[in-house]
Parts: C-alpha cells; sequence; structure tokens
C-alpha cells in the first residue's frame, strides 16, 4: 500500500491484528495528511488536485467505490477502475491507509446482516494487494491501526470499520423522518456500531503511547443526530467512545455526508465529502455541534497539518481551485479529551 524499498512499505505491511502498532525511532515525523472520502468517478479535476498536495499520508474514509448494486461482480469492476485510475496510481507513491463505507461495503446503509460482508472483504483487500497470507485476510472486519514517527511525535492512525458488525439502525416511517433520513437513536443498548471483537483490539490499542492519534470513522461521530447514519443512532455506543478517550489528544475523521462541516461534541470531528460529487440539496441538516459555522458542498478534500515546534494541528477543506472553503487550527491542549 505504499511504494517498495522504504521503511514505511514494511510498516503498512504489517497485520493489524492484536497490539501491532507499526513505527520507527528513525522515520521522520507526520506532518501533512491529506483525507477524502465518496469517490463515484476516478477522473475528475478534485482528484487531480489532490495529487498535487503535500502529503505524507493519504488516508481513504469510505465510498471508495460506488458497488451497492451490482453485486460482487460489478465490486470488482470498480475496483479495477479504480486501481487503474490516473489518481491511484499517483496515490500509491506515498503511504496510504483505507477503510469501507456502505456503498464499498456492499449494501446502502448496509450493517452486520448484510450476507456478502466477507466476499466484499476479499475485494477490498484484493484491491489493496494485500498479501494472500497476509493475518488482515483472516480478520473479520477491515479495522487496523498504524503509527507514525519517533517518541516524542507519534501519530497513532485508527482506521475503523463501522459496518462490519453495524446491528440494524432504528428507523421511522417517512413521514416522522428528519431532514437527512429516517434513522433516529436508539434506546436498545445491545445494539453495536464496533462488535465485540473490534472493541476489544480498540481499547488495547488505545493503550499504545502516542502523542497524537486519529480516530478514522466512516460515519460521523460528533454532530446531532440528523437522520442519516451517524454514531448518534446508537447514544451508548457514542459514550463508550468517548469514555475510551478520556485523557487522549485525539481527533475523528470522517466523510460519508457528501458535504464538509467541522463538529465538536466532546471530541472534534472533521467530516470532507464528497471528493467528486456535488451534495444535491446544498443545505446541510442542523447541527447544534458545529464548532465552525461555514459548511462545503462542493467537490473536496481534507488536509491537516501537525505543527510539533508549536504543538498545533491545522485543519483545512480545499476545493477544486485549491482554495480553503473551511480551516481552523488548534492546540494540542484543546483536543485533549476530558
Amino acid at each position: 500500500m505504499s511504494p517498495p524499498n522504504t521503511r514505511r512499505h514494511f510498516l503498512a505491511s504489517l497485520p493489524a491484528i492484536g497490539l501491532i502498532a507499526a513505527h520507527a525511532a528513525d522515520e521522520p515525523a507526520l506532518q501533512e495528511i491529506v483525507f477524502g472520502s465518496c469517490l463515484d468517478t476516478h477522473d475528475h479535476p478534485m482528484l487531480d488536485r489532490t495529487l498535487t498536495l503535500s502529503r505524507d499520508l493519504f488516508i481513504f474514509m469510505g465510498d471508495n467505490i460506488y458497488a451497492d448494486k451490482g453485486g460482487i461482480p460489478m465490486m470488482q469492476e470498480k475496483y479495477a477502475l479504480l486501481k487503474n485510475s490516473r489518481f491511484f496510481q499517483g496515490v500509491k507513491k506515498k503511504p496510504f491507509l483505507a477503510t469501507w463505507d456502505d456503498h464499498d461495503f456492499g449494501q446502502n446503509d448496509g450493517g452486520g446482516d448484510y450476507p456478502h460482508k466477507k466476499a466484499a472483504q476479499v475485494e477490498f483487500y484484493n484491491w489493496l494487494d494485500e498479501p494472500a497470507g497476509s493475518p488482515r485476510r483472516q480478520q473479520e472486519g477491515v479495522y487496523q491501526v498504524q503509527s507514525f514517527g519517533p517518541v516524542g511525535k507519534r501519530v497513532q492512525v485508527v482506521m475503523l470499520d463501522t459496518r462490519y458488525f453495524r446491528s440494524p439502525l432504528k428507523k421511522v416511517p417517512k413521514d416522522q423522518a428528519m431532514l437527512g433520513g429516517s434513522c433516529v437513536p436508539t434506546d436498545d443498548t445491545s445494539t453495536t456500531m464496533l462488535g465485540a471483537a473490534q472493541w476489544r483490539w480498540l481499547e488495547q490499542v488505545l493503550q499504545q503511547p502516542a502523542e497524537l492519534r486519529l480516530i478514522v470513522s466512516s460515519i460521523q461521530f460528533s454532530p446531532e443526530a440528523h437522520g442519516g447514519e451517524c454514531w448518534a443512532n446508537m447514544p451508548h455506543e457514542q459514550q463508550r467512545m468517548m469514555k475510551l478517550l478520556q485523557g487522549q489528544t485525539a481527533v475523528i475523521l470522517s466523510g460519508d455526508r457528501h458535504w464538509c462541516e467541522f463538529s465538536h461534541n466532546g471530541v472534534f470531528d472533521f467530516t470532507t465529502s464528497s471528493m467528486t460529487q456535488k451534495h444535491p440539496r446544498g443545505t446541510p441538516t442542523p447541527n447544534k455541534n458545529r464548532c465552525v459555522p461555514a459548511t462545503y458542498h462542493l467537490p473536496n478534500v481534507g488536509h491537516l497539518r501537525i505543527d510539533w515546534a508549536a504543538a498545533t494541528l491545522a485543519v483545512k477543506v480545499l476545493g477544486e481551485d485549491g482554495v480553503t472553503k473551511i480551516g481552523q487550527t488548534l492546540s494540542f491542549r484543546q483536543l485533549q479529551i476530558s
């Protein structure tokens, strides 16, 4: 998943199972990360712009292809198109990580009851050229963790899987639905977002040392419930995550919505979406947790820059023209979760 004959190629090839968090004391600190979601085409000016951005790491946050209507054959076809695209060939020249969302998982709004999820996982790893004998291919779900940088400048990137194990969502009739869809919060505490195995894994990896943690969730975490898929639909799981993150210096990166917004509800959540699509309505759903008033609804990508000397994190949303549409700079102290 990164160019051969580099230290990071070795690191990125390590398995995601258990307590492995790859980093090397002699590798440079991670400074610039580009992150995006929702690619319904592989030839687009926004993708060309993305390849011009300075980066040490690229993060695919899900909906990397749209293959939820044609089964596994369509999934194979779409992954082949992405894999051979100018964009992907450019991305893979440097380290990158990926998780999935519903459209590359294989079912719109799909979760743990999707019958073809194991076959979909095979195709996901085929896209990434994951070796046949890799422990990742034996693990159920595509969650993983990677750490970058020397002691004192360690960044842990936690890639969650919000699809493979997720319980069915609670929904209401259309005449009772909110603007964003028919999903509503549940009071059934037996439902799960991540599943028992992934929760156990997450508890362990968050005990590993890191100066900064980036938690990648394909769906939004911090916004209030809006009718679409989000962590607020399972408040007990949202609270469980916040309890795990207490005392950490961490942010969440999310996609899915086809617009961008920055939110804070105990933890900062930077949503960037879509890389290739314009939101048809052009207006966001209400979000009392929005910490920057602006939202953005045209093709976009996220860029994050770490200033280790100043101990700050600068996050911005860029449009096709390369101009910043939304931006925020925060100190590490502000990122600490109480």
